[in-house]
């Protein structure tokens, strides 16, 4: 039976409330949201916190939504994820029926929108090339790279597998930012192609051992580690 509004705004509650008492007595606004993917968030509004849920969610089993509210509320106190809460949550999105359900709304749903132009001060189709050569040995095949049209500073690129293209941030494509800086964005989107495994799930999907190890075996790995704390640190000024 899907789980209705009053009932994630009844989970929430009452998980936010009894993990920290940074939550008890304010006012929680939550909501499933339609996302495309398995995405959730939570925010601070004034004396309030926002939370939204997939509605992918809504015929999950309420031990499920209670691990996704418990992630939220750790990541919103900067806590380590339980590894309860983390394995239920990881056990439900390996039900065919979520990932059916999520792969079908992305191919829907999921065009992507790049920007007009190729890069006004990073060329992206050029520095996807030179990246292919030199690290890939022109071995890797992307149906499109381009800027996108949001200015987002949380996620400077981003691959998709569904779509097989790569997008950037347009933050980047600034005269602040060295061409190598970009070179690296670049490197890392691609180097998901590689190491992309359908059997896990989470950050280690996405971010496997040998993910970690080849990304910072690049030779700018830790100039550019750098060079995007404190760009992004100054992204008020902007």
């Amino acid at each position: 039976m899907p789980v209705t509004a009053p009932d994630l705004q009844r989970i929430c509650q009452t998980v936010l409330e009894k993990y920290s008492q940074e939550f008890r007595g304010a006012a929680i606004d939550a909501r499933f949201y339609p996302y495309i993917g398995l995405t959730h968030t939570i925010r601070r509004r004034k004396s309030g916190w926002v939370v939204r849920v997939s509605d992918h969610c809504r015929s999950a089993p309420h031990p499920v939504l209670e691990s996704i509210v418990t992630i939220l509320a750790c990541k919103a106190l900067r806590r380590r994820v339980s590894k309860r809460a983390r394995q239920i949550y990881d056990d439900w999105q390996k039900e065919q029926v979520v990932s059916d359900s999520v792969n079908a709304r992305r191919t829907a749903k999921g065009r992507k929108r790049f920007a007009v132009h190729e890069g006004r001060w990073h060329p992206l189709p050029e520095i996807y090339s030179d990246v292919n050569r030199r690290f890939f040995n022109d071995q890797i095949e992307i149906r499109k790279i381009g800027w996108g049209v949001r200015r987002s500073w949380g996620r400077l690129g981003h691959y998709d597998p569904t779509h097989n293209t790569i997008t950037l941030s347009p933050v980047l494509d600034s005269p602040d930012v060295p061409r190598f800086v970009v070179d690296f964005i670049v490197y890392h989107e691609m180097l998901h192609t590689v190491f992309d495994d359908a059997k896990s799930y989470g950050f280690r999907r996405h971010h496997p051992v040998g993910f970690s190890r080849t990304e910072r075996a690049h030779p700018d790995y830790d100039a550019v580690k750098k060079f995007i704390k404190d760009f992004c640190s100054k992204r008020h000024d902007v």
